[in-house]
């Protein structure tokens, strides 16, 4: 006769996340590294009239100086490359986080442009958090009235 050992699987699944979680928020390691590597991205609008195309991401909290854009072979790049430790080091409190779900990041958002665009003449606008990308088309690119020809 064979002796057969028998466990609550549920026990010690349940036992493990209970330990894991006060675990974590005694070692000051919960969601600590949340904001870091969320891979966050801003939410973006992209948005086409007769005369261009506008771009609008929604950049809360970040002031404009730290936003970098540029164009190159018709891709828009959107960043934002700032050293979180800046922000700590300015403070200089020390203090714990019991949950950390939100914080400064990073971020490189593209966009593919078509060859319409007439690169010379793209504006930006930052208010309230929301960047405004206005990439005009280019004349040649724009509809124009259809013309009537006279059959003779």
């Amino acid at each position: 006769m064979n002796l057969v050992r028998f466990r609550n699987p549920h026990y010690h699944v349940n036992k493990n996340l209970v330990d894991d979680l006060f675990t974590n928020y005694f070692k000051n390691d919960y969601h600590e590294d949340y904001a870091k590597n969320c891979g966050c991205q801003p939410a973006a609008n992209v948005l086409e009239t007769e005369k261009d195309f506008q771009v609008e991401l929604l950049l809360p909290g970040f002031p404009k100086e730290d936003v970098q854009m540029n164009y190159h072979n018709n891709l828009l790049t959107v960043k934002m490359d700032k050293k979180v430790e800046e922000e700590n080091e300015e403070k200089k409190e020390e203090f714990k986080y019991g949950q950390r779900e939100f914080g400064p990041y990073n971020f490189e958002k593209q966009f593919k442009v078509p060859n319409s665009v007439d690169a010379e003449n793209i504006k930006a606008k930052f208010d309230n958090g929301i960047l405004r990308i206005t990439l005009p088309k280019k004349e040649e690119a724009l509809e124009k009235d259809p013309i009537d020809i006279k059959i003779a």
